[in-house]
């Protein structure tokens, strides 16, 4: 495991919440839920309720976008990266 991926898996193993997309056709639709990382296969294992909407869009096998934010204890600490005009 190269020096990068352990630092990340280190991070994603102390998290807990993703947010992720699914979409089916154009309608796509986002939800929060619970992981557990697996460092070996580099994977997150969702806790998620098979009967809603994200559930059903996600069991398609369809693509998947998402992000892990790590929750700051104060807004001063939380850093973004872009500006749009």
């Amino acid at each position: 495991m190269s020096e990068s991926l352990a630092a990340i898996s280190r991070w994603l193993g102390k998290q807990h919440v993703v947010t992720y997309c699914v979409a089916r056709g154009d309608q796509p639709w986002c939800a929060s839920a619970f992981y557990v990382y697996d460092p070996q296969r580099v994977a997150l294992y969702l806790l998620t309720d098979p009967g809603s909407r994200h559930g059903q869009i996600a069991g398609a096998c369809c693509p998947v976008a998402g992000t892990v934010s790590g929750q700051n204890k104060t807004v001063a600490l939380i850093r973004g990266g872009a500006v749009c005009r």
